[in-house]
């Protein structure tokens, strides 16, 4: 059971530095301008009723900004803001701890400032608390762009219980990749590439990969994920994942962005659904798994690697929808007399 009334906020202080921001035109999202986003998260949290926010600790400057703000006179339009307690570590080991302590503490919802890694790590942890996404990442397939403000409103809304979580927070699709020891999981997309070793972790360039593997594929996203969509346009809340082979004889040539301002010419020689509950073998011999944009293993000819599609994810909050049904049922309006509506009439 959740404690009515309060958010986790986990807030990534090293999101949108990876070598994407170098090679492509990726904005570089500075620790104010976090800052500034959890501020106007907090007022939307407290206009909605929300008494309590749990925030991340953080050594980038986030939480201690935070921290000393919440005892100015802005903090009158915030819930109280308390911080997760442990020492820190400066990698993923730190946000992974900050939600397993968020969940426990009975957080209502969680917002998350990050790109399509931050959110992974997330999902890893939040188990059935609902999250909402605010984009700060490099590549954001996962997280829609929205107002703080607004994110605020929706993750309060489902915190307090003024809205049915089940009504805007669908459980998100899930790629498990299996390799003997390794196993991760993707929110977005899963590639195999010929790169011979992990290197830099981010993957730019498309001459080098030869499978995806995608929860979904949205015309109006960036990434890896955009390939397939101007191939065959999937949902997240289609019961069905795609998967793309690249390379020639090519079938299609489609001109994507694979990153911010970062364009690409990509032949596909064949692409398919993925049924939900499906185990697909990937077919390249040798090369590196990457996770969600990131490189994560190297695997050789001996090597089985297999990619499964579930729905399994994270229940990620729907901001429209939900701001949709506050509006429709007056959630966030109070009535001051009879309510009237009149019709305007135009005089010559």
């Amino acid at each position: 059971m959740h404690d009515v009334g309060v958010v986790g906020i986990v807030a990534n202080p090293s999101s949108a530095r990876d070598i994407r921001r170098l090679v492509a035109d990726g904005a570089f999202v500075t620790t104010n301008d976090k800052i500034n986003m959890v501020k106007r998260v907090l007022t939307g949290l407290h206009s909605v009723g929300v008494d309590r926010a749990i925030s991340m600790t953080d050594l980038g400057g986030i939480s201690a900004a935070l921290a000393d703000l919440a005892n100015g006179p802005t903090s009158r339009a915030w819930p109280r803001v308390d911080f997760v307690d442990r020492d820190l570590s400066q990698s993923a080991a730190d946000t992974t701890a900050a939600v397993e302590a968020m969940v426990a503490a009975g957080v209502g919802a969680i917002v998350v400032l990050g790109g399509d890694g931050t959110n992974g790590v997330v999902a890893s942890a939040c188990g059935d608390v609902p999250i909402a996404s605010i984009s700060t990442g490099t590549n954001n397939a996962f997280p829609r762009s929205a107002e703080p403000t607004v994110v605020g409103i929706a993750a309060g809304l489902v915190a307090t219980g003024l809205l049915d979580a089940d009504e805007v927070a669908a459980r998100s699709k899930t790629l498990t990749v299996l390799s003997g020891r390794h196993r991760h999981r993707a929110l977005v997309d899963v590639a195999i590439t010929t790169h011979d070793t992990v290197a830099s972790g981010a993957v730019w360039d498309s001459s080098t990969v030869r499978e995806v593997f995608l929860c979904f594929a949205e015309p109006d996203r960036i990434g890896l994920s955009s390939i397939g969509a101007h191939l065959r346009t999937v949902r997240r809340a289609d019961p069905v994942g795609l998967y793309l082979r690249l390379g020639t004889p090519a079938v299609a040539a489609v001109r994507v962005p694979l990153g911010p301002g970062l364009m690409a010419d990509v032949d596909v020689a064949e692409f398919a659904e993925i049924p939900l509950g499906s185990t697909l073998t990937v077919r390249t011999p040798s090369g590196v798994v990457a996770v969600d944009g990131e490189r994560a293993f190297r695997f050789g000819p001996s090597d089985a690697v297999t990619v499964s599609l579930a729905a399994d994810g994270p229940r990620a909050i729907d901001v429209e929808r939900a701001m949709e049904l506050a509006s429709a049922r007056g959630v966030l309006t109070r009535t001051v007399g009879r309510p009237q509506q009149h019709q305007i009439s135009h005089q010559q």
